[in-house]
């Protein structure tokens, strides 16, 4: 049996998710883009508000008592999966992603450069769909569309 627990997020994760979205932002976009993005990023803090506005629709995967993943759907949308940088390879995406196709998960999006996320949809057997230009804090990236039958 799994040591993970998924959970619908509470207000007293918001620190907890704050740092682990800050921390896959830094890992997995940060070095990818340009340096007025970077610099939007650190004026912005996008993290912060996210979780602030949206916490009531987010679920977590929590291991040992540690916050160390999160997910937030809204009907076949998958808005955003994040697993703590450290956390990666240790199951909890699989987790999350079991939780969040059991409860509908249909479409998501993600960045053509995060090879290693597209590669985990694929094994999963989700499909590329589309592709579009997308936009992160302000640097072109190209956006793949993903879905599941």
């Amino acid at each position: 049996m799994s040591d993970i627990t998924i959970r619908a997020a509470r207000q007293a994760d918001a620190a907890a998710l704050k740092h682990l979205l800050d921390r896959s932002w830094r890992t997995h976009w940060g070095p990818h883009l340009d340096g007025p993005a970077l610099a939007r990023y650190e004026a912005e803090q996008p993290a912060a508000g996210y979780v602030d506005g949206c916490i009531e629709a987010f679920k977590v995967a929590e291991r040992g008592g540690v916050v160390v993943g999160m997910y937030h759907l809204d009907g076949a949308w998958l808005h955003a999966i994040h697993v703590d940088s450290w956390a990666i390879g240790t199951g909890v995406g699989r987790a999350l992603m079991d939780a969040a196709e059991a409860e509908g998960a249909r479409q998501l999006e993600v960045r053509a450069f995060n090879s290693r996320a597209r590669a985990f949809y694929l094994a999963r057997g989700w499909l590329e769909a589309a592709e579009h230009a997308g936009s992160e804090m302000g640097t072109l990236v190209r956006t793949i569309v993903m879905e599941r039958a």
